[in-house]
């Protein structure tokens, strides 16, 4: 196994450990490489990453994206989280974690001795904040059900469901 490989799965490990109490139903991992999630879920699971079409006309209770959108374009981010919220079931949720900023210099330095895939941490567009990331599902008709970072502050996990209004005293989604 090469040696950035080893760390890397450790921290995916740190990662399914921190979201797992939050997952329930039928599950679809956006950008989950490989599906390496899936022997952890006792639920439907659906990983997609670049191929689309096993979303067309599916919803789902959680969407999981782990260390994922710091790696999406930025003029596509808006457009991934509005996908996220079409194929997201009522009372449904998004689960996401980033690398927050204070970790940049650490991850390019650790890419640099090649304990982590340089490729990887080089694709990063974006290392968010707690602000950025409540401004951008805000906008998508999300509301921010729990924030936290974990990781020495390295890491940040947030969860999103759809927003809840009220009309004639009646929650809606």
């Amino acid at each position: 196994m090469k040696s950035e490989l080893i760390l890397e799965s450790f921290l995916q490990k740190q990662r399914f450990s921190r979201i797992l109490p939050y997952i329930t139903g039928e599950v679809l991992d956006f950008g989950g490489n490989k599906g390496e999630l899936a022997k952890y879920i006792d639920n439907k699971y659906f990983c997609v990453n670049y191929d689309y079409t096993i979303l067309k006309g599916r919803t789902f209770d959680t969407i999981v994206s782990l260390a994922v959108l710091e790696h999406i374009p930025l003029d596509n981010v808006n457009n991934v989280i509005k996908m996220f919220y079409e194929h997201l079931n009522k009372g449904g949720k998004v689960i996401i974690t980033t690398p927050t900023p204070l970790c940049k210099p650490i991850l390019e330095f650790l890419a640099n001795l090649r304990i982590l895939d340089k490729e990887n941490i080089m694709e990063h567009k974006k290392y968010y904040r707690y602000i950025d990331l409540y401004k951008l599902f805000k906008k998508n008709n999300f509301n921010i059900k729990l924030y936290k970072k974990f990781q020495f502050g390295l890491n940040q996990l947030a969860i999103f469901e759809k927003w809840i209004t009220i009309k004639n005293g009646k929650r809606n989604i």
